[in-house]
């Protein structure tokens, strides 16, 4: 399942339908233009807390998932630690695939 998600991220990217680093993060949330916040579990407990503090400002979803090797690595890039997804479809279906995942490792 976690090699799927990652797919689906890679896809969403291929899409053009993801912003990655804390900047373009930043602008693409306060631009309303992101239906989903992805924040990779290894990154900085201030950059955790920046970004739960704009998800629930702005009403967006938001998971925490992976770490910052594999998510830099699904989308291309490296050393990138939080995500946007600006699609609804892509966010609704890796918020899901997340949410199994973890209620699978209950």
């Amino acid at each position: 399942m976690i090699n799927k998600i990652y797919s689906m991220i890679g896809l969403a990217m291929k899409a053009g339908k993801i912003g990655y680093g804390a900047d373009m993060c930043e602008d693409k949330i306060k631009n309303k233009e992101a239906y989903l916040i992805i924040i990779a579990e290894d990154v900085s407990n201030n950059t955790k807390d920046k970004f739960i503090k704009l998800a629930s400002l702005y009403n967006i979803s938001i998971v925490i998932f992976g770490e910052i090797d594999s998510l830099s690595k699904s989308i291309g890039k490296s050393n990138k630690g939080v995500f946007v997804v600006s699609d609804e479809g892509f966010s609704n279906k890796i918020l899901q695939m997340v949410k199994e995942l973890k209620g699978a490792n209950k």
